[in-house]
């Protein structure tokens, strides 16, 4: 007996085990919630600019890729395209010309004015207005020669 008075203290709900087991399933759940809490950042990505995956369209048998270009005037519909990519299934979409660009080079959905879908090996490492340039010029020397 204590000669201050105080008795020791009473032991209160504890996890069975060694002071061993408690420090594991401590551990284990500190991993689990730091897991939860990082997987939506892994998942989604780093915030890079470029996704790992593209959405193309098949249009007359030639493939489309998409390439962010800023906001585009859309001109005359020229039909409909098969989108595919990024885990989404096929689905046909109606497209677009892009104002000054012939559609053999380039077309755009009805339904984004964002993004313009260019044909494979048309205007390589373009984006936004260099892009838009780029569709145009070759289209202006056309028209002059």
């Amino acid at each position: 007996m204590s000669t201050n008075g105080s008795r020791p203290r009473p032991v209160g709900w504890r996890i069975p085990g060694s002071r061993r087991a408690r420090l594991v399933v401590g551990a284990l759940t500190a991993a689990v919630i730091a897991g939860v809490l990082v997987a939506p950042v892994v998942l989604l990505g780093t915030g890079s600019k470029h996704t790992a995956c593209s959405t193309t369209v098949l249009y007359r048998g030639q493939q489309y890729v998409a390439r962010t270009s800023g906001r585009v005037v859309e001109a005359i519909a020229v039909g409909v395209g098969v989108a595919s990519g990024c885990g989404a299934k096929p689905a046909n979409v109606g497209l677009r010309t892009v104002q000054g660009v012939p559609a053999a080079r380039a077309v755009a959905l009805a339904s984004d004015s964002s993004t313009v879908y260019v044909r494979r090996g048309v205007c390589p490492g373009k984006e936004r207005a260099a892009l838009l340039r780029c569709l145009r010029k070759a289209t202006t020397r056309r028209a002059s020669s």
